[in-house]
């Protein structure tokens, strides 16, 4: 509990801000005339583009998956010749990582990745996100960016995935058409896993469905029935997808169809379903405002929200683009899982919390329901 306690007061204090000033940046000049504080008039600048090259480097604090991740920076690297040193971790830890760095002027990172909106917003009133808007925000859908602050790299619909290898015929049957109260069936006990809400924003927005705007129709019951089963509880939802892949558990929940698809494509014997509804998360970027590498990292949001950069997505991963003009081309072509006759889009996806005042406190109790329910 004490470490529960510890997370969720320093989870208060930022969510709260804070009166620590912030001190010099490490001296990077942006290209002249210009501040992250301004955006572009008009398109992309050759500016940009040459003071962007001339930095060389930036470093990238994100919490998708190491693999994908260094293969989708890479694209970006091979367009314009910058490095990206990649930093990956669980999204609150991350998320307190650069705050706490930010704020005693340790500016390590250029560009930061999360899927909680809900600290962005806290952060740019404090002063640590940078105002800036690539001119490719334009094409991002209006509800999945806050403009000049953060937008959506892509929304992440999350289900229940298992291991052919670990279930019957009669199982995999089950976890197909047996919607969310699967989870709460008896034979899994010993053998599911799970992911704690303190995790990040997209773990919170899954349970918050279950606990929280969906409450009437799952509630503390649906989720004590699961909690009886003891499933394994992980901090970070990567190693979790890692030990199903390894056949470690039979099944587990919070399953990203990001991931899922990585692992499909790896040769991993694992399936995933869509039960309704289906809560999904919105994985976003912003800028640092004291960022080491200014112009790398405007040039870097700019390339991620544009159709190349979202459409390099699907090259790694099963995501929705959040622009309407950038569709996968496998589900046309029927490629990949799209192929499988075990495979079903969702059919109601579940993400309108972003606007549910229980979802946008600060305490975020949800967080302490579930700890406990699982007895955390």
């Amino acid at each position: 509990m004490a470490d529960h306690e510890n997370t969720k007061h320093s989870r208060r204090q930022v969510l709260r801000g804070s009166a620590f000033a912030l001190i010099a940046s490490l001296g990077c000049q942006l290209i002249p005339g210009a501040t992250l504080a301004q955006s572009a008039p008009t398109g992309l600048s050759a500016e940009l583009v040459a003071a962007a090259k001339a930095e060389g480097t930036l470093t990238y604090y994100h919490t998708t998956a190491i693999d994908p991740t260094a293969t989708w920076t890479g694209e970006f690297t091979k367009k314009y010749g910058i490095k990206t040193q990649n930093v990956r971790g669980p999204s609150y830890p991350l998320w307190e990582r650069w705050l706490t760095e930010e704020r005693v002027g340790q500016h390590m990172a250029d560009v930061v990745q999360i899927t909680d909106t809900v600290l962005i917003e806290a952060a740019h009133k404090e002063g640590l996100i940078a105002d800036y808007t690539p001119p490719s925000g334009a094409g991002i859908r209006p509800d999945m960016k806050k403009e000049g602050v953060w937008y959506t790299l892509f929304v992440n619909a999350m289900g229940i995935a298992w291991n052919t290898t670990k279930v019957t015929p009669e199982e995999d049957k089950l976890i197909r058409e047996g919607g969310w109260k699967v989870l709460t069936d008896p034979r899994w006990k010993g053998r599911i896993a799970t992911g704690t809400p303190a995790s990040g924003g997209s773990s919170y927005s899954y349970v918050y469905m279950f606990l929280g705007g969906k409450r009437d129709q799952f509630g503390p019951d649906f989720v004590a029935k699961m909690a009886a089963l003891k499933p394994q509880v992980y901090d970070s939802k990567s190693p979790m997808y890692d030990r199903l892949a390894a056949g470690e558990h039979a099944i587990v929940d919070q399953a990203s169809q990001s991931d899922m698809g990585g692992f499909y494509q790896k040769g991993a014997p694992i399936r995933w379903v869509f039960p309704k509804p289906t809560p999904a998360n919105l994985t976003v970027q912003t800028l640092s405002a004291k960022a080491p590498h200014p112009n790398a990292a405007r040039l870097f949001q700019e390339w991620a929200a544009s159709p190349e950069g979202q459409a390099a997505w699907f090259k790694v991963a099963g995501v929705a683009s959040a622009r309407l003009d950038t569709v996968d081309p496998r589900k046309a072509a029927k490629a990949d899982w799209y192929k499988e006759d075990w495979y079903k889009d969702p059919e109601e996806i579940y993400i309108n919390y972003l606007n549910d005042p229980g979802y946008v406190d600060p305490e975020k109790p949800i967080i302490t329901e579930w700890n406990q329910i699982f007895g955390r």
